[in-house]
């Protein structure tokens, strides 16, 4: 099984060439100034350039037309219209002598008795199994707790392996390395010496050339 960690390092679209096990020039201050200041100056040149793959718009509650007119008056920043609550009350009609006025308030009563029972035997459910409901829901909200921190333990580990493992190989490199820039450092000045050597015989060697037409005239 491979780690989220690895795949994360498969998937980068750049190569890390930092060793910051071995390269210490960072930690003189005036280094890490001139650093800071190429990368400003780099950072400037570079075109910002949109990395999420997400979409910049998303339509939301495409199905569902009550939610997508009030995502659309939130978007709008419009206020919330007060809930009509006068089918709620209990009035008698205006007319006394109306009977469909009256056989309407008599329908509203008995929607609002039927509502205030289902309310009552809703209470009831609650009390009987409100808390045991909430005991399971508290249960199963911990067992998420501990599933999401025994992941992030998880994470933690892997990262403190692979930097464990990355200060290991750079440290064993390290004298490889110094070796090498030795090395370089010692080809670069017999380069020079060399490049110094043939300037003089180049120049010794136009010497005698003039001479030599000198002494032929």
């Amino acid at each position: 099984m491979v780690s989220s960690s690895t795949k994360a390092l498969n998937t980068s679209d750049m190569e890390v060439d930092a060793l910051p096990y071995v390269d210490k020039e960072i930690d003189d201050p005036d280094m890490k100034t001139a650093v800071d200041r190429l990368i400003e100056q780099e950072m400037r040149r570079m075109k910002r350039k949109e990395r999420s793959d997400l979409p910049l718009k998303v339509d939301l509650f495409e199905k569902n037309e009550v939610l997508a007119q009030e995502w659309a008056r939130v978007g709008k920043k419009q206020p919330l219209e007060a809930m009509d609550i006068s089918r709620y009350e209990l009035k008698g009609p205006d007319d006394e002598d109306d009977v469909d006025a009256w056989k309407e308030a008599v329908n509203n009563t008995k929607a609002q008795l039927e509502s205030q029972a289902g309310s009552m035997f809703n209470l009831e459910l609650l009390q009987k199994y409100g808390a045991n409901a909430w005991r399971v829901h508290n249960y199963q909200l911990e067992a998420y707790l501990k599933q999401i921190q025994n992941e992030t333990e998880l994470y933690r580990n892997e990262i403190r392996t692979i930097n464990r493992q990355r200060k290991e190989d750079q440290t064993e490199a390290a004298s490889t390395l110094q070796s090498l820039e030795n090395k370089w450092s010692d080809l670069v000045t017999q380069n020079l010496q060399v490049e110094i050597a043939c300037a003089a015989l180049e120049s010794e060697v136009e010497e005698l050339r003039r001479y030599r037409q000198q002494a032929n005239k």
